[in-house]
């Protein structure tokens, strides 16, 4: 799913602010704003929004006559005669909720509007993720974002990365079955990259992951020359 595209977390914000957006959508929307300001700044704004929606319904009394009318139609349909045993049984509401349904029902037709007019675009299932890493720096920022699913994966660079240009930052695994570190490829700088996924990593042998830094071009030995970091994947 192209998480550039604003469009798209628009509509991803105002599912999630609304609780519609459910299952594993709503865990990656919510690992998203981790990473990204353009989705905080979406969903705050969102939610703003949504908020004002019951300061903005105007207040408008209706004419005591019609509450009368309304009421007498209540009250004859809520009359009810208990035939065969005499007595009859009355049921009296009070008009109190119209104007709470009134008002319910403005905001829902509102907001099934606003999300109408949204684009969408379809979840791509060969890349819905089982597991996921949050790589942060000493002061607990998040850096990237891994998620891992069948096919590969999928790494996205914070927005507020300041990466070095003379080097280049790659990604190991650790795993269970052997102690040398497997190179998994180089980590973006910025903007997001796909990395192909080898069979350890699918097996579930994996112990930690880590990030190196390394010259322009990735190790020159195989093995991480300068680890900065390191990250567990969480299971979804």
């Amino acid at each position: 799913m192209n998480y550039d595209n604003h469009n798209l977390i628009d509509h991803l914000a105002a599912e999630y602010v609304l609780g519609t957006l459910k299952g594993p959508a709503r865990k990656r929307f919510a690992r998203l704003l981790m990473t990204s300001d353009y989705a905080r700044h979406a969903t705050n704004q969102w939610e703003q929004h949504l908020n004002a929606l019951g300061t903005q319904l105007p207040h408008d009394a209706p004419n005591p006559q019609v509450w009368q009318k309304i009421q007498a139609r209540i009250n004859n349909t809520q009359n009810v005669t208990a035939i065969g045993h005499g007595k009859s049984v009355t049921k009296t509401s009070t008009p109190w909720f119209w104007p709470t349904i009134s008002a319910a029902s403005l905001a829902a037709c509102v907001l099934l509007t606003i999300l109408v007019m949204l684009p969408s675009e379809p979840v791509d299932q060969r890349f819905v993720s089982d597991q996921f890493a949050l790589v942060k720096d000493q002061q607990q920022q998040p850096l990237w974002l891994i998620d891992a699913t069948d096919n590969a994966l999928l790494v996205k660079a914070n927005e507020q990365l300041k990466a070095r240009q003379d080097k280049d930052y790659e990604l190991w695994m650790i795993v269970k079955t052997q102690e040398a570190p497997i190179s998994l490829g180089l980590l973006p700088k910025s903007g997001q990259a796909s990395l192909p996924i080898p069979k350890d990593f699918a097996d579930g042998n994996i112990n930690l992951l880590a990030v190196s830094l390394e010259p322009l071009g990735g190790s020159p030995t195989g093995t991480p020359t300068e680890v900065l970091y390191t990250a567990e994947l969480v299971d979804i």
